[in-house]
């Protein structure tokens, strides 16, 4: 059994509109097959209790990188491939996986190209985070000036797709106010004032931004990303560097593979994951789990 998670509110309703293009491929195929439709956040017990565990082989997520990090866990540990068909508005976790295609001549296209291949049975081991022991996800998560930034671009989406990231980054530079935190970084402890600190499997977000070059979704290690408090000017110059990755050379501005890091801060924090974005009491711990996943590449 093949079940596809469609999340039609992603996408401005692309993920629905993607339904039809998958059906119609399917149809092709002498496979089972079964649409689980959710459009509401927390709703991950519902879903996972229409998922006979004993008949799925495969579950597919179509969506945005947040409908993929509300239902990674789905396939976490099990004898499951797990696939996405982008349907969201930024599809930031394509952009890490092996065989990426960027360029289609339409959506439907696209939508055919990542259905056929559930068939094609080329999958990689693909680790993904823990968050505190409960939950999962596959991309990028983290803390600092993105929170406000994703804030501001959620009413942009609307117009300017994946580009509301970099309009919301460009304000908000103007008037963040940098964060200290604690970090315990496998057992090494250290604390600063960070203006961004990233958690990362993959190496996109925001809309495309590479914000961690050395990740890799199968290398067994997150990818920690400090950037430490620099003068607004300078971090003026930096972002738009981001977008290619060339923010890298900033001494500012440090990479860290590792199996686990602790946060620990005042009050509460708004983490974002994978887009999601949630509030949590400080500690907060991320943990690697290596080959979590039988992901289709």
């Amino acid at each position: 059994m093949i079940y596809f998670i469609v999340n039609p509110v992603a996408g401005s309703g692309k993920a629905k509109a993607a339904v039809p293009v998958i059906e119609k491929i399917m149809r092709g195929h002498d496979l089972e097959y079964s649409f689980i439709y959710t459009d509401v956040p927390g709703d991950f017990d519902r879903v996972s209790g229409l998922i006979d565990y004993d008949m799925a082989k495969t579950i597919i997520c179509v969506g945005g990188d947040g409908t993929i990090q509300e239902y990674v866990g789905l396939a976490v540990g099990r004898d499951i491939n797990f696939g996405v068909i982008p349907a969201g508005s930024g599809n930031d976790l394509i952009y890490s996986m092996p065989n990426y295609k960027q360029k289609f001549s339409s959506f439907d296209e696209k939508i055919a190209f990542y259905t056929e291949k559930i068939f094609q049975g080329e999958t990689i081991s693909a680790d993904a985070v823990k968050i505190n022991g409960e939950k999962y996800f596959f991309n990028i998560g983290g803390t600092g000036i993105d929170i406000q930034v994703l804030k501001d671009a959620l009413p942009l989406k609307k117009y300017f797709g994946g580009t509301s990231y970099l309009l919301s980054l460009v304000k908000n530079v103007a008037t963040y106010k940098t964060g200290e935190f604690t970090l315990t970084i496998d057992g090494k402890t250290e604390t600063d004032k960070f203006i961004l600190l990233v958690i990362a499997n993959g190496s996109y977000y925001g809309g495309h931004m590479k914000i961690a070059p050395p990740a890799v979704i199968n290398d067994g290690f997150i990818t920690l990303c400090e950037i430490k408090n620099m003068p607004r000017l300078k971090m003026m110059a930096m972002f738009p560097r981001v977008k290619s990755g060339k923010h890298t050379t900033l001494h500012e501005v440090s990479f860290i593979n590792c199996s686990s890091v602790k946060l620990e801060f005042d009050g509460k924090k708004t983490i974002n994951l994978d887009g999601n974005l949630e509030d949590f009491e400080s500690p907060l711990t991320f943990e690697i789990v290596k080959g979590a996943v039988r992901l289709i590449v």
